[in-house]
């Protein structure tokens, strides 16, 4: 624990100051209020997706009132989003953190020359963005699968499926490219 001592008083005594925050560091406490707010909204969400349970469920009683089941879908919709990034939270912090200092375990730079060049934070911030551009594309390549899958000789539903396929495809193939010119501009600049 953090304590400051002071010399000695004109009554001869030392004067002690224990550090309230408990932590030395200032990442540290900041990593201790996004842990504390990350629980708070989980805790929220939950409590909105129960809500939101109970809503559609006093929409079916009394004959089904739209206005009611419409609320009840935006309140799940929100909480499970909210619920979401509350548990992704910490893996964005994480690449946060890799992007600014270049990586998970690096230390706060304390000189100049231990700063990271700012081609370097635009490159890891791209790297980074196209890896979720990619994964969300195979995602939905993936999701377009299954509906042309389920698509039981729907001309309707395959034809969703297809466009979905190909924008999949062609999503997964920019994201590709645009990861390789990212690597070769970086070369060149550094």
């Amino acid at each position: 624990m953090f304590l400051l001592l002071f010399g000695a008083t004109a009554w001869g005594a030392e004067i002690r100051i224990i550090n309230p925050v408990g932590t030395p560091s200032i990442t540290g406490f900041f990593e201790g209020v996004m842990l504390h707010l990350r629980n708070v909204i989980a805790y929220l969400a939950v409590l909105f997706i129960v809500i939101g349970g109970i809503m559609y469920v006093l929409a079916g009683m009394g004959g089904g009132n739209e206005e009611l089941k419409k609320m009840a879908q935006n309140t799940l919709t929100f909480a499970i989003v909210g619920l979401a990034l509350a548990v992704a939270g910490p893996s964005f912090l994480r690449e946060i953190k890799t992007i600014v200092l270049g990586g998970p375990d690096a230390a706060m730079p304390t000189t100049l020359e231990q700063a990271p060049t700012l081609t370097a934070i635009v490159v890891r911030t791209l790297r980074f963005l196209l890896s979720i551009i990619g994964i969300l594309a195979i995602i939905s390549l993936l999701i377009g699968g299954i509906m042309y899958i389920f698509a039981a000789g729907s001309a309707d539903v395959a034809k969703r499926a297809t466009k979905t396929i190909t924008y999949s495809l062609l999503g997964v193939a920019v994201a590709g490219l645009a990861l390789i010119l990212v690597s070769r501009v970086a070369t060149l600049l550094q």
